[in-house]
């Protein structure tokens, strides 16, 4: 009942969010009212995996390789939350003949038309995608239900704690919970899972990092992102309101040592490119949007590329030679840090890095990652690792290395669907 009511009362404020970032594709599927045109996949066994938007999207990529070896006559199912979320996942899964939908909103009607619709064995929710209405139902219906990559931080873990009685319930509905680190494995164990059910077994993302890289690709973006070839780059990466003014005041202080020095602005969300544009414009900055260089209808000129796609900004890390990564100045819980280290960057953050502990402890293990507190310090970091390129150089490769041991969590967790397969 209050699943339902919640459902009524706030489908309004869930169309207005959705159109006040100018979207709306997903607003009758996420509420149940719309089903897909294509028909669900055949196969068997029929795997639903959900991940909530781009990062947990990509992050499924070497986990859905793995099941398809294991599992070749699997019908895929994938879902997502959001909308840029959809637009990965069309890409990545639809080639492979996977099912492509958005995941419904946790009323009953809409969790129940999905159920009935895909008919799944097993479904694979990834890192906190915990939906008691969804849980519940899937559960009657005989669906054996995963959690991998789990992720519990610390915050969540006081708040479930308090109302453990409420909610052990619905947490031991998982007949799998795959912990993607060991702080992550010790809280959900605090939290009272049963042992049998709780396996560590690293984090997917490590999985997409290492793989092989688009060269071609590559050198095109470093050319559409430098007026001179061997001026120097600095990308502002997945940047949240109130980030960007400091990192403009960064680029301001340093244009006087670095006069060409280039600033790439990657918001987190593409749709807000209107607002960095009107940003620059107060600052009297000229700027590109990215769309238009990649389409050539736009030769550089500008100091300033706006980041306005989806997709692009791994690549983006490799054609640059400084990254600051945002979400990590104001208290959003960062990004992932380990995406430049791929690419052999040492990577620059703020001290908000609640979600991605895990990724900076690696980093910081091997002393390669660098914390700003604002805009003084940050300058000063990048300034130093401008003037030092045999230093920047030294920390980049010690940040890609640090990521070598951590490979082959897709393999463990694949093996724990199968498993759970065979005991059904």
């Amino acid at each position: 009942m209050a699943s339902t009511m919640a459902g009524i009362l706030g489908w309004p404020y869930f169309y207005w969010h959705l159109k006040s970032r100018g979207r709306g594709e997903s607003f009758l599927p996420r509420l149940g009212l719309k089903l897909p045109d294509t028909p669900p996949p055949p196969g068997f066994p029929r795997l639903w995996i959900h991940g909530v938007s781009v990062g947990e999207i990509q992050a499924a990529v070497p986990l859905v390789r793995e099941l398809k070896a294991l599992l070749p006559d699997a019908a895929l199912i994938i879902t997502t939350g959001t909308e840029t979320g959809q637009q990965v996942a069309r890409k990545h899964f639809e080639p492979l003949g996977a099912w492509v939908g958005y995941f419904p909103l946790d009323i009953p009607w809409a969790v129940r038309r999905y159920l009935n619709y895909l008919r799944p064995q097993v479904f694979i929710g990834l890192e906190s995608e915990i939906w008691p209405n969804f849980l519940s139902q899937a559960h009657q219906a005989g669906v054996r239900l995963a959690l991998v990559n789990a992720r519990l931080s610390d915050r969540s873990l006081r708040r479930f704690l308090k109302y453990s009685r409420y909610l052990m319930d619905i947490f031991n509905l998982f007949d799998v919970i795959a912990a993607g680190s060991p702080p992550d494995y010790a809280r959900w164990q605090q939290l009272g899972i049963m042992p049998s059910r709780l396996h560590l077994t690293g984090n997917l993302k490590y999985d997409c990092l290492l793989e092989s890289k688009d060269d071609s690709r590559l050198r095109d973006f470093r050319r559409l992102l430098t007026r001179e070839p061997s001026g120097p780059v600095f990308l502002a990466a997945s940047t949240h309101p109130g980030e960007e003014e400091a990192v403009l005041d960064t680029y301001q202080e340093l244009l006087a040592p670095y006069p060409a020095l280039e600033l790439v602005l990657a918001p987190r969300h593409p749709e807000r490119a209107p607002d960095l544009a009107r940003l620059l414009a107060r600052r009297g900055l000229a700027f590109h949007l990215w769309t238009r260089l990649k389409a050539g209808l736009e030769t550089r000129r500008h100091p300033v590329v706006i980041i306005d796609t989806i997709g692009d900004l791994f690549t983006l890390y490799g054609a640059v030679d400084v990254a600051f990564i945002g979400g990590s100045l104001v208290p959003h819980g960062g990004q992932n840090v380990l995406e430049p280290a791929a690419w052999g960057l040492a990577p620059l953050y703020g001290p908000h890095l609640g979600n991605f502990l895990w990724a900076q402890a690696i980093l910081e293990e091997v002393e390669a990652g660098i914390m700003v507190q604002d805009a003084a310090s940050l300058a000063a970091a990048v300034r130093r690792l401008l003037d030092h390129p045999e230093t920047r150089a030294d920390l980049g490769r010690r940040a890609r290395a640090a990521l070598i041991p951590h490979q082959g969590a897709a393999r463990r967790q694949a093996e724990l669907i199968a498993a759970l397969l065979e005991s059904s």
